[in-house]
């Protein structure tokens, strides 16, 4: 087995953008153009984030962090049942929602152009369904 890359990010930095969405915001739309971006939730309610197909996904990744007390969901395009997360191979959302855990809540997710990869990096324990 090789340790060589199969994706090479091209010397980028961790991130290339961060996006703070509005307290009022409550839906993203996650476009290939926005991979190495950070998108920071404010909104007071729950915020969904929809991530793009998977077939655009490959060598992409997102970083998402809810700032306030309220739900953060991640979605697959379509519910296209795409998502790997903790436990399940066929995902179609990954919520974060544990009470009084959702401030800090944090993923990653990045695509290999077949799936989505959620690893979650803030304590908040995610329902994946």
């Amino acid at each position: 087995m090789s340790n060589a890359p199969t994706y090479l990010l091209n010397d980028r930095p961790l991130a290339r953008a961060i996006v703070v969405s509005d307290a009022s915001d409550t839906a993203t739309t996650v476009t290939n153009d926005d991979s190495g971006t950070i998108f920071i939730s404010k909104a007071t309610n729950a915020h969904t984030y929809t991530l793009p197909t998977t077939s655009e996904g490959k060598g992409k990744f997102f970083i998402f962090v809810k700032a306030y007390d309220a739900n953060m969901v991640i979605s697959s395009a379509g519910s296209a049942d795409d998502i790997i997360a903790e436990g399940d191979t066929g995902a179609d959302t990954v919520t974060y929602s544990t009470s009084s855990h959702k401030i800090g809540s944090a993923c990653l997710v990045f695509g290999d152009g077949t799936n989505w990869f959620s690893i979650n990096i803030g304590g908040t324990t995610a329902t994946v369904a």
